[in-house]
This record gives structure tokens, sequence and C-alpha cells, in this order.
């Protein structure tokens, strides 16, 4: 037989930021506790509300299950004296592991005979095992913030208010933090925190039990998710539009209400004059709340915020929401208009009071790096055209880190640079280069798109490779898991975007030229260099696999810093269609032969003498050389058909391995054969290193 168990822990208001990783713990922690305990189960299923973390179980077993093991103990010849009475180690033993002497048995190893006791442990009832499995199941909760409010000392996301424990419809017992385990779970705070009983760990009557209230509870989040853009999508349609359903911003209210209600409002028309993506950072970001948009995607003055709750004095709530709303964007209002007085050449010149890095000067100096970078990038694309708006774009990305709007918005940078130099760009140039800066920051995230432009490509770019440079050049290189400055996400960055964009350039040349810019004023050493290239393979090996590549290809390309990543990818599709045919196998292993017997080579490899071949097979083998071109290959095809021209060499290397002893006493034909493995070595390796695969 089997049962369901309930476990709620009721807390005061946890954030939002808290509600995905406490579910998903929660799991985990029950799953490793039931096992631990052998405690078999069907399945565990979390859900819950901010006040509500929530834990079921479904099919627990009523008991653990038995176990049976074997001990080993001493050395057999300690199992009695002398005079047949069970040693002291013996009975120690035995009874360490709840056994009479007479039950030890002796077992041979492959070191002697041993002592061995056959445990048999029973199952312990569910109900007594319980107590302790909830209580480290709530105990074992981490959060990124913790706060202790009790005098036992424990430390959580929020104070423990209430918790229900449930095994059927028996309750069980225990106690966290002052607080003792009940039945009783509660209706929404600002409606009274009604208690509720809760008869049995019945998950569907659980959840009907909240949603049965007035108002419900959804404590399913996918219910809650469903209502809030039910609720959020009629209040803009009731006034002839739609909502911004930002997917985060639907993410973070349901994870901070129980009973998701929209209440909408108007704005002043004045806070439209504002660029779009500072008035829906101030609304979605800081205020939590939706923008109205029409079809074509336009903001209109209205604004919807969520309240906990169902809609009664919603003209009371919703002047509260607006003056929040009017009191935050006129605040933006204020410094929008300021930085236009101020005007960016200002910004620009207090970049040379902002430290960058310690080590690698101010911002102005990045600014100035960035610009070097950025042109020299544009030479090597042959953006002759394009090249003064990146320049411009480079040297002014960075401006608006001194302006007003981006102290208080931080998650504006670049974007408002741009549209400032938007505001006063006359020639195409210029517009260009306001684009391009208001770009300069993307990719945002590691699928977030690229900047539109070939000119913000390209100063991204640069800022990013500088970025790289500049830390790792200090020794802020990122180690395990710990990343504090993001420097994965900007190699990931430099790899799309060299990618992506099919540029003809390679890894190795972009290192050259933020070589170029960091020399001579600083240090640049050839090790900074290789832990720069292997960073950004690290990334180029994740890119490849995310674009559907197998990743794991890309050690046979040892040169891939001196190709272009597009073409890098071209190879791993085509070793991807030879790899396992048989006889690209057969020829792999060869040439790991090959690579094996030249290791041995006591000369460096010479021209070959066909007049020294003293056998059939070495003519052949070096006839073979000239059946397989030197080509340049760039695309998929052309990869894949240089690699399939190569399994001429499996007939005439089988018979060579065969008939010829490479390793001869005589000096000049043993040189001459390692000569002749060595031409065939670098044809075999010529478009990738197939002995790496």
């Amino acid at each position: 037989m089997s049962k369901q168990a309930l476990l709620e822990i009721g807390t005061e208001h946890l954030p939002a930021r808290f509600m995905k990783p406490a579910l998903s713990q929660l799991k985990t922690l029950t799953e490793n506790i039931l096992n631990e305990k052998r405690l078999t189960f069907e399945r565990v299923e979390t859900l819950g509300t901010f006040r509500k973390l929530v834990v079921f179980v479904h099919g627990l077993a009523e008991k653990s299950a038995d176990i049976q093991k074997e001990v080993k103990g001493p050395p057999a010849k300690l199992l009695k004296d002398a005079n047949g009475n069970f040693t002291p180690q013996s009975a120690g033993f035995a009874q360490k592991n709840g056994l009479k002497p007479q039950d030890l048995l002796i077992k041979e190893t492959d070191k002697g005979p041993f002592i061995y006791a056959d445990v048999r442990i029973k199952g312990e009832k569910t109900e007594k095992l319980l107590p302790d499995v909830f209580t480290r199941i709530v105990t074992g909760l981490e959060f990124a913030k913790n706060m202790v409010w009790e005098d036992s000392g424990l430390r959580y996301g929020r104070p423990i208010r209430s918790l229900i424990g449930l095994y059927g419809d028996k309750l069980i017992k225990f106690t966290i933090a002052g607080v003792t385990s009940s039945r009783y779970t509660h209706g929404l705070l600002s409606y009274g925190n009604k208690p509720l009983k809760v008869a049995s760990a019945d998950l569907d009557a659980y959840i009907q039990l909240l949603r049965d209230q007035n108002p419900p509870i959804f404590v399913l989040p996918q219910e809650r998710r469903e209502a809030l853009i039910q609720s959020v999508t009629a209040e803009a349609k009731a006034r002839g539009y739609q909502a911004d359903l930002d997917e985060d911003l639907i993410a973070e209210t349901v994870a901070f209400t129980e009973h998701p209600v929209a209440v909408c409002g108007d704005m002043d028309l004045k806070t439209l004059t504002l660029p779009k993506l500072l008035i829906t950072t101030v609304l979605k970001q800081q205020l939590k709340m939706f923008p109205v948009i029409n079809k074509q995607g336009e903001l209109q003055p209205y604004f919807i915020a969520v309240r906990d709750g169902s809609s009664v004095n919603q003209t009371e709530v919703c002047t509260g929401f607006k003056k929040v709303m009017s009191a935050r964007l006129s605040d933006a209002v204020f410094f929008y208009e300021n930085d236009q007085k101020e005007g960016m050449d200002a910004f620009h010149r207090k970049l040379q009071n902002v430290q960058f890095l310690e080590g690698v000067g101010t911002l102005a100096d990045k600014a100035q790096r960035v610009e070097k970078i950025a042109t020299a990038l544009a030479d090597a694309l042959a953006l002759t055209q394009e090249k003064a708006a990146i320049a411009q774009a480079a040297l002014h990305c960075y401006d608006d880190l001194a302006s007003h709007v981006v102290y208080e918005f931080p998650e504006l940078q670049g974007y408002m640079g741009g549209r400032y130099a938007a505001l006063t760009a006359k020639t195409a140039d210029e517009k260009a280069a306001a684009k391009a800066m208001e770009e300069s920051y993307w990719p945002l995230t590691s699928s977030s798109a690229l900047p539109t432009t070939v000119q913000g490509n390209v100063v991204s770019l640069a800022g990013k490779l500088d970025t790289l440079a500049g830390n790792f050049l200090i020794g802020q290189i990122p180690t395990g898991s710990e990343d504090p400055f993001a420097l994965r996400r900007q190699a990931f960055a430099i790899v799309r975007i060299l990618l992506e964009n099919n540029w003809n350039l390679c890894v190795n040349q972009v290192l050259s030229i933020v070589q170029n810019a960091y020399t001579p004023t600083y240090k640049w050493t050839a090790q900074l260099s290789e832990q720069l290239r292997s960073f950004i393979a690290q990334r180029v090996a994740v890119v490849l696999r995310e674009r559907g590549r197998n990743d794991g290809l890309l050690k046979a390309i040892s040169n891939w810093a001196d190709m272009p990543l597009g073409q890098v990818e071209n190879v791993v599709r085509a070793l991807e269609q030879v790899q396992t045919a048989a006889d690209f196998t057969a020829l792999r292993e060869a040439a790991k032969r090959v690579s094996n017997i030249l290791k041995k080579a006591d000369a460096p490899a010479r021209d070959v003498n066909e007049a020294l071949f003293e056998l059939p097979a070495e003519k052949e083998l070096f006839a073979t050389l000239s059946q397989v071109p030197q080509t340049h290959p760039a695309t998929e095809q052309e990869y894949l058909r240089a690699l399939k021209a190569l399994a001429v060499f499996k007939a005439p290397l089988e018979k060579f391995f065969t008939d010829v002893m490479v390793n001869v006493p005589d000096e000049k034909i043993r040189a001459n054969r390692f000569a002749l493995l060595a031409r065939v070595r670098r044809l075999l390796t010529q478009t990738a290193d197939i002995t790496q695969l």
C-alpha cells in the first residue's frame, strides 16, 4: 500500500527571484532524502506561491525497504582464541552489527579469509521517518540571502510562520524555528490571512481548497500565469490596444502574486516624449508594470499594474499605482532633459575620471583602444565606406556611462548614448554611428539578437575583445564557476559575431589586432595570447554544440584559430559525414600509426629520394602522394571532397606496414622512409588532424 504526502512551508513574503530555485531545490531535496531513507515513491511534485512552498509526494510507501548486506570484519584468525572462545575483536564486531558472535561468517577473499557479518536491516514505518524527512527538507533549502528571526538561529530566506506535514490523513508532528506543524494553511494576507484546514494529503483537494476561497488562491504557478495573462490582456483590450507581455515580467509577476488582478491607469502624455526603451525599462524593471502598445508596437499612454487580490477598491488602488509611476517617470524626464543640456561632449570628457579596470586605465583609455581595434577590424573587412561611422561609434559608445539617465538606469547603457547621438546626427555617417552606439552592447544574452548593422557588429566586437583582453591582462581570468565580470558571455558574443556574420576573420587575426591596441603601453605576452585563444576555443565548442554540431571534432582542427569560424564549422560538418565510415576509420588508425612511428624519428624529415626505395610498397606509397592535390577548401562540400580523397592512402599504407620495416640499421634508408611517412602525414592532416578523432 502507498499513500500521498504533503509538506507546506508557510513563510513571510519571499522575493520573486527566490521562487524558481526554491521549488527546484524542494524537488531534488525530497527525492534525495526519500531515497536515502529507502522510502519508495512514484514521483515528487512542487508548487506554491511567495507565501507557500509546497512539495507533494505521490505513491509514498508505508515503510522503508528492508536491506541485507555483508559487512567485512577482522581477519578470520581473530574469530576465536586458542581455547575456542570468541575473541574481543569478533565479539565487538558482532555487537556493532547487532548480531551474536556465533552468527558471524567466514569468507574467502583475495587477501585470505575474513570475518563477515550478514546484516539484515528491517524497514521502518513511514510515519516514524517523516518528521525527520520533513525537517531536513525544510532546513535544507538554500536562499541567495537569509534572515535570522528567532532564538534557534535558523537562517532562511524569510521567517517561517506555518508548517503542514501530512501522510494520508495523518498529521506528522515536527517543529522548526519554534513553529510546530499543523493542518492549517492560510488565505490571502490582504484579506485577513484566514486559516484553512487541510484534511489530508490529497493534492487535488488541497488545490481546490485554496481555489474555493474568496478571492481564490492559485497555488499552481501555471494556473496563476494563465490568470495573469487573461487579466492583463483584458485591461488592454478594453482600451482598444494590447499589452506588452514581456516573458520575464510575466514570470516575475507570477512569482510575487497568489491571485493576480490587473489594474490599468493612464500616463501623462509628456512622458511619451522619452525614448521608448527608457519608458519600458522604468515600467517593467522598476515598477513591474506592463506597457500598453498598438498593433504596430507603439507605446500608448496607459500602464497596467498587478495587485494581489480581487478588484475591490480598484479606483483607489489605480490612483496609488499612478502616483508611483508618475513620480518615477517624472524623474526620467528630468534626467533626460538635463542630459541633453549637458551634451555628449561633456560626458566624453568625464570618462577621463572613470576607471575601467585597475591596471588598464580609464574609460577614456578604453574608448581610444576600442576605436583603434574597431578601425583595424574595418580595414581587415574592407569596410571602407563604413569606417568613419565605425570609428565615431567606437570612440563614443561609452560616453553615456557618465549620463544621468544611465546612472539611474544602468541597464540602458549604450542605448541612451545612441539616442542622444541620434538627436544631433545630421549626416549619414553620424546616423549610422548613432545606431551602432545604441546596439554596441548587443547581444545582451547568449541567445539574444546581434546588432542589426555591420557598424554595430564591428563596434560590439571591438568592445568585447577589449574587455576580455583587459581582464586577462591583469589576471582576472574566470576559474571554475566563478565569472564575476561575465567574461564567458563576452567571449560567447565574440564567437557569435564572427560566425553569424560569416566574416573572413580568424581568431588569431583579431587577437593580433587587440595586441596592437594594447602595446607598447601594456606588456603583452605569448602566454596571454594563448590564454585568450584557449578561452575563446571553449566558447567556439559551445556555439558549435548549440548549432547542432559535434563539438568534439574541434580538437581535430589544430589550426582552427587561423581559419574564419565559418570555415571551422564547415570542417566539422564534413568530418561528421565521414568519421564513422569504415574506410575512414581504417585510414584514421593508419594515420595514428604513421604519427607514432614518426615520434621515433632520430632526424628531421628531409626530401624523399626515390633512388633509395628498395621495395614496391615504398614506390606505391610515394606514387599515391601525387594523387592527393594540395587544396585550399572553404565550403563544406570542398572539405568533404578533400577528406574523401584521402581514402587512396588506405591500401598503400596497409601494404607499406606489412612489407616495410622503417627503423632499419641503414641510416640513409631509415631517414628516407621517415621522410616518406612525414610527407604522408602532412597530406593526411592538411584538412584536419584525423589522428585526434
